[in-house]
């Protein structure tokens, strides 16, 4: 082995150090990684029952152009449970229109999801809780034929289920002004709501059942924290000039004063980062009860607007910790941030959107320094995430398009043990896109080339100068390719 190649497996073996913890498909779930449901649309939101099976809502376009909420069983690995409802599926009919707003699983195993509903296409919807059997037929001792009228839900700008017990809604106070025939809605207020899964109203809860938010705090994201108490985030002030608030509430719905100082955080980021628009939209609780919150933020400047991504994080008590990347915050450049992201070991994993519609996943570390592509989801649509059983394993759920859309649920393992250093392979010679490549790798000039695989075998080679190398033939992982001294890192996926 001549020294050259002794120097280059050197630099392989640094960098495969660095990003050998990555995120990859779970080949033991479904088909490949992935479950398909035939005869459905789209997922929305999904849960796990007390077997550990997967209970997914979604609609399903039927032949006649109506959506019909759709509620989709499977085992823990993907496998379609045929037996419920029919052939794996239950679909609410009876409407020309319907969707869900939430799911939950009852310490029963009850499926109840909270949905809106319309007799006549585009002519008003309703408010329903229905509730199934975990065989996936309706439970007839529940309400009406198994659904419950929630009017309460009608103007909900945010609904939180994570509790098997109760649900949270975010609602919004208005006043009606008429001037002659016309009549005039201003919005006064935000509130949150504590609700049973029968639809019935916890009036012990903040005043006489609504937690009235301070300053116009819009919800975007609630979390019920670990000692019960309720953390809430959004846009501050967003009557006028939006900010970024923070605030807690006790578990019966009063403000906590304590936190951040006077019951509320909140801050106008516009003067720091250059914005003109920004908002929480999630909210995660670490095992030492600090809070890291996901947001998005607008830039507007001469050539148009942006959006790019954030986490913030704050200890338990409401203070931004300003060790945690810029001034408390960590920006990602890219279109935006869900609000689904989890904590894997000292790292953060984050879902994301790019400008091409593409649904790709992050990490930071803890410190919030040096985030990372890792994984690109093979969906089409992507609502819903969560950890399934053991920390490093992620469920994703939305839609994948063949010649038409269809449920979809997709499983990836996290390896993540150490916080991963920053290292800077960025070289003045030979640069390379895109990365991660499908097809071809193309290089900003004529060179020749060699493409080594991680066990620094040679797999490719170019004696002669181009400008890209077909890679469609390779199989999804890590390599690295060689531009004389210089070595460079690509994914192919």
């Amino acid at each position: 082995m001549n020294k050259l190649t002794i120097v280059v497996l050197l630099v392989i073996s640094v960098v495969f150090t660095a990003y050998s913890q990555i995120i990859t498909l779970d080949n033991t779930f479904g088909q490949n990684g992935k479950t398909i449901i035939p005869n459905t649309t789209e997922i929305y939101f999904f849960d796990f029952d007390i077997q550990g099976n997967i209970i997914a809502a979604g609609i399903a376009v039927n032949d006649g152009g109506k959506y019909n909420l759709t509620i989709a069983k499977t085992n823990a690995d993907g496998i379609i449970d045929e037996s419920f409802g029919n052939g794996g599926l239950a679909k609410i009919s009876g409407y020309d229109h319907s969707s869900p707003l939430g799911l939950s699983i009852t310490d029963d195993n009850k499926i109840v999801v909270i949905g809106q509903f319309s007799k006549v296409q585009f002519q008003g919807y309703e408010t329903l809780i229905v509730r199934l059997d975990e065989n996936g037929m309706l439970d007839e001792h529940f309400g009406d034929s198994g659904r419950v009228n929630f009017a309460a839900a009608e103007d909900v700008v945010l609904l939180n289920c994570e509790s098997n017990d109760f649900m949270l809604l975010g609602g919004v106070e208005s006043e009606r002004n008429e001037i002659g025939q016309n009549v005039y809605v201003t919005i006064t207020g935000y509130y949150i709501s504590k609700y049973n899964y029968h639809g019935n109203l916890d009036e012990n809860f903040g005043d006489r059942g609504k937690a009235h938010l301070p300053n116009c705090l819009e919800p975007r994201a609630a979390k019920i924290l670990r000692d019960g108490s309720i953390a809430v985030a959004g846009a501050y002030n967003s009557l006028s000039d939006h900010e970024l608030g923070l605030c807690k509430l006790t578990p019966a719905g009063q403000l906590d004063t304590v936190f951040a100082n006077d019951g509320i955080w909140h801050w106008n980021t516009t003067p720091v980062f250059d914005l003109s628009y920004e908002g929480f939209y999630g909210i995660l609780e670490d095992s030492s009860g600090d809070l890291i919150l996901t947001g998005t933020g607008r830039h507007t400047n001469e050539s148009g607007w942006r959006d790019t991504g954030f986490l913030s994080k704050f200890s338990a008590g409401g203070i931004p910790d300003s060790d945690f990347g810029e001034n408390g915050f960590y920006w990602f450049d890219f279109l935006g941030i869900s609000s689904k992201f989890f904590k894997v070991g000292e790292n953060y994993v984050c879902v994301t959107t790019t400008a091409h519609g593409a649904f790709r996943m992050y990490y930071v570390n803890a410190d919030g320094s040096f985030g990372n592509y890792l994984y690109t989801s093979s969906l089409n649509y992507l609502h819903d995430a969560k950890i399934q059983g053991s920390p490093n394993k992620i469920l994703l759920a939305g839609a994948c398009r063949t010649s038409d859309a269809n449920f979809a649920l997709e499983r990836v393992t996290v390896d993540f043990d150490v916080s991963i250093p920053a290292i800077d392979f960025n070289s003045d010679e030979v640069k390379i896109f895109p990365n991660p490549a499908q097809d071809n790798l193309y290089f900003d000039q004529n060179t020749s080339y060699e493409i080594i695989d991680i066990q620094g075998k040679t797999l490719l080679k170019s004696e002669t100068p181009v400008n890209f190398v077909p890679v469609v033939d390779l199989e999804v992982g890590i390599y690295f390719v060689r531009f004389g001294n210089s070595v460079h890192k690509f994914v192919k996926e």
